[in-house]
């Protein structure tokens, strides 16, 4: 694309129209639906790159990221590099088709990318790789880089919109405007759920950390601490209207109360309950060493098995959905309950005190609703397997075995 036009993705560009015989082009030869899919979706993405131009090796990299987790193959072609001269007699449709480094193997290829005569357990997914590639992989990818994930959500909706006006499979439509909902929702949720990471567990919730975890010590660690939790409960227990929760937070401050167990799992949020009114008014009124306290809400997860490729055992039957417990209350700052959703998943540290209590010791990532594992992304560093002559590693010669091997050579010849 030429640098005159700019790069595609300003906020009112629009794609030049098309000539009557350049729109039956795409109509009958390149987009027809006698054509199968993955011809198509190969196209549609090499004529893409021809009028986008993708800036900045990250952008790129994101890009070409999300088309791997689909099965494309991105990777320059070796020994595809074509002299100016021969490209100057080409036409366009040529020129793209030489230079196209995407590609949709229709036989060979090996097993890392998707391959037509292996199609089994392929299936054609717009939204669930779009879902996957933002929840999963972005947010590690950038570091939280809000700019550079704003940047790639763009690219990848462009793409997605692209293929729709351009009607390259009219079979997936309804599939293809999922996925651009999930690029409108990646934009708004995927910062919330970083900004909840790093909200939790919240002052309450590490305060009963230094007081019951194994090595914490209230007077070295933080001297007013202390003070904090007990004016927390003092102000929870004059506003709690629920007796339970008030019985369980009593004896915290005087350390009655034993931790029994913790626990590293995965819960999924199923109610949040922000702090009541009462409350509110109560921590208004507290300060401690010139802070404010923060006022106590109450969460509600289940356990949740978060796919991740690890192998889990009998913990991951029945799909991602966990176990059928009864779900955990947990009391937690409102300042952090304000930036969960329904539906987010937590990888955490669960601590259990002996009076029914739990609390919340640390948080390892925070999820969004529509979280997806793809297991593809295992294939990122695979290699195939190539034959070697080469004896294996034995007892006698644990390097490569080829000691061995003449040893025993030695051995032969001596008889």
């Amino acid at each position: 694309m030429p640098k005159c036009r700019g790069t595609g993705f300003e906020e009112f560009y629009a794609d030049p129209p098309m000539t009557p015989d350049e729109a039956k082009e795409e109509r009958e030869n390149i987009y027809s639906p006698m054509i199968p899919f993955p011809e198509r979706i190969e196209a549609c993405i090499q004529r893409f790159r021809a009028r986008r131009r993708i800036t900045g090796a990250d952008a790129t990299k994101d890009f070409n990221y999300y088309l791997f987790l689909g099965g494309v193959d991105t990777n320059p072609r070796m020994f595809g590099g074509n002299l100016e001269s021969e490209l100057k007699d080409m036409t366009p449709e040529e020129r793209r088709t030489a230079t196209a480094t995407d590609t949709i193997y229709s036989s060979g290829g090996g097993s890392k990318f998707y391959n037509a005569d292996d199609a089994e357990g392929w299936d054609v997914d717009f939204a669930g790789i779009v879902a996957g590639f933002y929840s999963a992989y972005l947010p590690s990818m950038t570091n939280w880089d809000y700019a550079r994930m704003g940047k790639a959500i763009g690219i990848v909706e462009n793409f997605l919109t692209y293929v729709l006006q351009h009607d390259v499979c009219p079979e997936y439509e309804d599939d293809v405007k999922e996925a651009v909902g999930v690029c409108h929702r990646a934009n708004v949720e995927l910062p919330v759920a970083h900004q909840a990471l790093l909200h939790l567990p919240g002052p309450f919730n590490r305060a009963l950390s230094q007081l019951f975890c194994e090595g914490q010590d209230w007077e070295e660690s933080d001297p007013g601490s202390v003070v904090t939790l007990g004016v927390t409960v003092k102000m929870l227990m004059d506003g709690a209207s629920d007796e339970a929760i008030v019985t369980k937070v009593d004896g915290l401050v005087n350390k009655t109360a034993k931790l029994i167990e913790t626990e590293d799992c995965g819960m999924e949020v199923v109610a949040i309950h922000r702090a009541t009114g009462i409350s509110r008014q109560i921590a208004q009124t507290w300060t401690v060493q010139d802070r404010k306290i923060g006022a106590l809400g109450r969460l509600d997860m289940k356990p949740y098995v978060i796919e991740d490729g690890h192998d889990r055992g009998d913990d991951a039957e029945g799909g991602g959905g966990g176990d059928s417990r009864e779900v955990t209350t947990f009391l937690v700052d409102d300042d952090a309950l304000r930036r969960l959703q329904v539906g987010f998943k937590l990888q955490l540290r669960v601590g259990r005190l002996d009076n029914g209590m739990s609390f919340i010791q640390q948080v390892d990532a925070v999820h969004v609703e529509w979280y997806t594992f793809l297991p593809q992304s295992l294939m990122a560093h695979y290699k195939e397997p190539v034959a070697n002559d080469r004896p294996a590693p034995t007892v006698a010669s644990p390097g490569d075995g080829t000691d061995a091997m003449d040893k025993s050579d030695v051995a032969l010849s001596d008889d």
